[in-house]
């Protein structure tokens, strides 16, 4: 990992910005800043000092993790009063922070402090430079849907008709246990039936049918990066209408994939999917967005939508995942992870099944 590189960017985007530092609450962005947890912590970034600023449960720990930073512990000071004694020490008087992962609250009890010293709200920073993964994460990606796609093909057979939602998800659950495979950060989605119909059902104790479809969407995390895939298949003899559907779906998601390369807009590959699903008289059954970025969390930017402004740029990780969903029916989604290339993309999740239906 390389954490100077990834702390550089910053504090160019600091220097382009006219700042003198920069505070970090939320947790991924510390991870992927220092190595980290970042678990209640603050991160102070400047040119001239790097301060990772938590409590005394968390000293022996950061101090050995934290790269390239060095850690004050909260004692009988609160954190502004660190952070203020922090900037003095670096001489720094406009501090951007990280608008949507302070409480406001926490604004108030820091901007109580700072006199002088101004707050400069902003959003998405560290996000914007997480968007184009580095080699590490690529491969840690990489690794994640290697462990995803075993759970996926595991998951497949286990759903079978008379067991239960949830006794799928725990087989699922105890499948990883024992395989050292660790979960994505996500519920795990088993969506049988008509529950199916609603893209972020719950597993519940309903009894899977022959002759039903079942949606199961799940991932695994390596090295705190997480995988995504989707697959819904058919128990028993497949019907004409679940597989007119199915063959929709998968044709919208491939068609998406083709399109894929750097310098293609978001937006623009989120519209040929969803024009190829509207021609098929289906659009108003496509309930989301076609995908978004992944990484340290799920759901990052950039997302893969009709609003979505950003260009795809090589080493992005993205999900393409189109789906159909009718109420009083069922639904049918397919989910894959795709890494942006040179010229093209390359799917990591393509070693799980994908096929209509299974008797």
């Amino acid at each position: 990992m390389n954490y100077n590189n990834r702390q550089k960017k910053l504090i160019e985007f600091l220097k382009g910005n006219s700042l003198d530092a920069f505070l970090v609450k939320k947790k991924e962005n510390i991870a992927y800043l220092t190595g980290s947890r970042g678990e209640d912590a603050i991160l102070f970034v400047s040119p001239k000092k790097n301060v990772l600023i938590t409590d005394s449960r968390h000293k022996e720990e950061y101090k050995k993790s934290a790269k390239r930073c060095s850690v004050s512990i909260v004692k009988n000071k609160n954190p502004g009063e660190i952070i203020i004694e922090t900037c003095s020490e670096t001489h720094s008087r406009l501090i951007g922070f990280e608008a949507d992962n302070f409480t406001y609250q926490s604004y108030l009890n820091l901007k109580k402090h700072f006199g002088k010293i101004r707050l400069i709200p902003l959003t998405h920073t560290i996000e914007n430079l997480r968007m184009v993964k580095d080699e590490s994460e690529i491969h840690n990606i990489k690794q994640a849907c290697k462990y995803g796609v075993h759970l996926m093909n595991y998951s497949i057979k286990a759903a079978k008709p008379g067991v239960s939602e949830n006794s799928v998800k725990r087989a699922i659950e105890t499948y990883a246990l024992k395989n050292n495979f660790n979960l994505a950060g996500f519920d795990i989605i088993i969506a049988s039936g008509t529950n199916s119909s609603m893209p972020h059902a719950v597993a519940s104790s309903k009894i899977i049918k022959k002759q039903e479809m079942v949606t199961v969407d799940l991932g695994a995390m390596y090295c705190g990066y997480n995988s995504d895939l989707t697959r819904t298949i058919f128990l028993g003899k497949i019907s004409r209408k679940y597989l007119h559907i199915y063959n929709i779906v998968l044709a919208a998601q491939s068609v998406a994939i083709e399109n894929l390369k750097p310098g293609v807009y978001a937006k623009d590959i989120d519209a040929v999917s969803r024009q190829y699903i509207s021609d098929r008289g289906m659009g108003s059954f496509f309930l989301h967005s076609l995908g978004h970025g992944i990484g340290r969390e799920i759901h990052e930017i950039p997302a893969i939508s009709q609003n979505s402004k950003i260009k795809l740029e090589k080493d992005m990780v993205i999900t393409i995942e189109p789906g159909i969903y009718i109420p009083g029916w069922g639904g049918v989604r397919i989910e894959d992870t795709v890494l942006i290339t040179k010229n093209s993309c390359e799917i990591l999740t393509k070693g799980a099944m994908k096929y209509a239906g299974r008797n």
